[in-house]
């Protein structure tokens, strides 16, 4: 079922009338933003009731560089997986502000969620910002929970262009089938193990090397060290540039 979600986005990238705000208005910064399966799916929400229902509330949270201008648009960095309350680490808003990208992460969608509602949730957030803000199509990434984020990245390929990927399972479920979709677009690795082990993060990078993913970046943080401001921008430059 979850599947069809693909179809949904490429071909209607759903109506979003209800939440239509006027340029004018617009807000930028950090915020909070509502909506339902229905207002953003329309009559396609009842496809995937067993997942998410069609009325259930779904709150987001946002941050919009202050700087937005419409007449240039912006990525969007989607964070899957994320708990109650999500707000990116600190330092990583003023990397979206210098690369105009747009953050969003949907609450409550971390380990209580079905990896399917996860997965969904993460799809809803592409819609949710592009009917309300000029968006690049070819700056849509996605990062949070690596087994989600990179599931996400390798089922909608034409949708996320790049990844920025930690944690276990994230060389999904028959990836190997998923290759030749995702070949041109751009990977992150973030990872503190020195060697590869089953299900690590590592691993995985090896594994996208191994299939010829050739735009694919393995960013080391030494052990006690975090994934700070530099290292996120790092990130970001690589994925903006290969491409």
């Amino acid at each position: 079922m979850i599947s069809r979600i693909l179809f949904s986005i490429s071909i209607f990238f759903f109506s979003f009338n209800s939440l239509a705000i006027a340029q004018s208005d617009l807000k930028t910064g950090e915020f909070i933003l509502k909506a339902t399966p229905s207002q953003l799916l329309g009559a396609e929400a009842a496809n995937y009731k067993s997942i998410i229902k069609e009325d259930a509330i779904i709150t987001w949270e946002i941050y919009v560089p202050k700087n937005y201008d419409a007449n240039r648009p912006s990525g969007v960095m989607v964070y899957a997986g994320a708990p109650q309350n999500v707000r990116a680490p600190t330092g990583w808003f003023s990397v979206l502000e210098d690369n105009n990208i747009i953050w969003v992460a949907a609450r409550k969608s971390g380990n209580g969620s079905s990896i399917h509602q996860r997965e969904l949730l993460a799809m809803m957030s592409v819609p949710l910002i592009k009917n309300i803000y000029n968006i690049d199509q070819n700056r849509i990434y996605i990062t949070g929970e690596g087994r989600i984020a990179g599931v996400v990245a390798m089922d909608y390929p034409k949708v996320f262009k790049g990844a920025i990927l930690s944690g276990k399972l994230i060389w999904s479920d028959h990836a190997e089938n998923k290759v030749d979709g995702i070949k041109d677009n751009r990977f992150v690795f973030v990872t503190a193990e020195k060697s590869a082990f089953p299900q690590g993060t590592r691993l995985a990078y090896n594994k996208f090397r191994n299939a010829n993913i050739k735009n694919v970046k393995l960013m080391f943080i030494a052990n006690g060290h975090s994934y700070s401001r530099p290292k996120f921008a790092q990130s970001i430059e690589y994925l903006d540039n290969v491409r």
